[in-house]
């Protein structure tokens, strides 16, 4: 079978010979599976496969992207897009595509993931967990995915990659207003921790049992990966120079200062072991490890070739995907693996150094009053403990945090030393790696 990368490159080729300046293909081969499970009982299996190619054609600065669902057919494909794109309106943004002598860091997926036969013993073991900890209603997903990519640019990429991935939540109920949520997020079968995944939520929904009217006010917030999850990827796609150029971010004009406490460093990294692990961006650049914030100092925002050149800098290599829709031609620069560097405290400790304040598992609908000065709520879900006096004492439900999440990053004092590789749904994603952390003195009103 004719490799991916290969394939990629014909269409590269076929672009060429029918006038396009530049083009970039990716052909993909992803299986995915998924066991879906409620009320304790696995309620749905299903599996899929997608065989398909992103193609990006610019003649001067015209600019088509299409989705070849159809491998046998993806040369005819190519020739119609390069022909529309005469006529496509001309796209002042695009500012060409990587280009140079590439090398290129490839991965392997697991073959013990490849090779899972039987996914549900996880999810078994998992609702087990769950319910031995205090949980009488157990749900969630457990997905095992297996993906090979090739990519192929008339500017000099050809290479291809290959990843596996394992993603299990649980999510377990004590009372029907007491829950916890935990993850485990893998690309390696070894790593997967279903016990101690499912007895995490079956603890936390056991510790959010009679949930009282959360109070307005002022609290120390020590929140889990989770939760943070969530945060920092609002916070990641702010860092985007397209986001900012449009005056989506509350990062413009802030390269070089103090955007964050000192406790705080946030990298991207696509070659770290992650589930998410990836060695080239959508145009071909080879990824690599990106500093976006040092010791509370923003060092870059993330771009592509196009963005790059307005910036006079050189891209991050965090070209998003090649997708057929406006907003994303050239494609948005998205950070792939988020990290926050970890801290030097047990999570232990910070419950115990915090007087007035409240623990947080997860959250959801993260929204923004104004993305450019960075006023935002969201809504935590799942356990909500109060803590009194360095000790958890109830728990709390119907809040909202209510603040300016350039405040949450500035009011960071304490990180735990243990981090957790988290991914959940489109609210925590893309995957990221991050430890508990705390944050002093955030407005917490009442929910609807």
């Amino acid at each position: 079978m004719t490799s991916l990368k290969e394939i990629a490159y014909d269409l590269v080729q076929v672009a060429r010979d029918e006038g396009a300046k530049d083009a970039v293909a990716e052909a993909f081969d992803r299986s995915t599976r998924l066991v879906r499970f409620s009320n304790s009982e696995i309620d749905s299996t299903l599996s899929w496969v997608e065989r398909h190619a992103h193609v990006l054609v610019a003649i001067g600065k015209r600019t088509l992207v299409t989705d070849v669902r159809d491998l046998e057919t993806s040369k005819a494909q190519v020739r119609e897009l390069v022909n529309r794109a005469r006529s496509a309106p001309i796209n002042e943004e695009y500012g060409g595509i990587a280009s140079g002598r590439f090398k290129y860091r490839s991965g392997r997926a697991d073959p013990a993931i490849v090779k899972l036969r039987d996914p549900a013993k996880h999810v078994h073991e998992a609702i087990r967990a769950a319910e031995a900890a205090g949980s009488d209603n157990v749900g969630g997903t457990l997905y095992v995915r297996h993906a090979v990519i090739g990519v192929a640019s008339s500017s000099g990429a050809k290479a291809s990659d290959e990843n596996a991935s394992l993603d299990l939540s649980v999510r377990a109920f004590s009372q029907p207003e007491a829950s916890g949520h935990c993850v485990s997020v893998t690309p390696r079968l070894s790593g997967l921790r279903a016990k101690e995944t499912g007895a995490r939520a079956g603890e936390l929904a056991r510790m959010a049992k009679n949930p009282v009217q959360g109070e307005q006010g002022r609290f120390d917030v020590v929140v889990e990966p989770l939760f943070l999850g969530s945060i920092l990827h609002s916070t990641s796609n702010m860092m985007s120079a397209m986001l900012v150029d449009i005056g989506m971010s509350m990062y413009s004009k802030k390269i070089g200062k103090k955007v964050a406490s000192s406790r705080i460093t946030i990298v991207d990294d696509p070659l770290m072991p992650s589930s998410s692990r990836r060695a080239f961006d959508h145009e071909g650049a080879p990824t690599r490890r990106n500093v976006i914030v040092k010791d509370g100092v923003l060092r870059t925002f993330l771009h592509n070739t196009s963005t790059a050149k307005r910036y006079r800098t050189r891209t991050t290599a965090n070209t998003g995907p090649l997708v057929p829709t406006l907003f994303t031609i050239p494609s948005q620069p998205v950070a792939f693996h988020p990290v926050l560097e970890p801290g030097d405290w047990k999570t232990e400790e910070i419950i115990a150094d915090t007087e007035h304040g409240l623990y947080m598992n997860n959250t959801w609908y993260t929204r923004f009053q104004n993305h450019s000065t960075g006023e935002f709520s969201t809504i935590p879900r799942d356990a909500i403990l109060r803590i009194e006096g360095g000790e958890i004492v109830g728990a709390v439900k119907n809040v909202r945090m209510s603040d300016n999440m350039m405040n949450f990053w500035k009011s960071a004092d304490a990180l735990s030393k243990t981090s957790q590789e988290v991914f959940w749904w489109d609210e925590a994603s893309p995957p990221s790696t991050l430890p508990t952390l705390r944050s002093r003195q955030m407005n917490i009103t009442r929910s609807a």
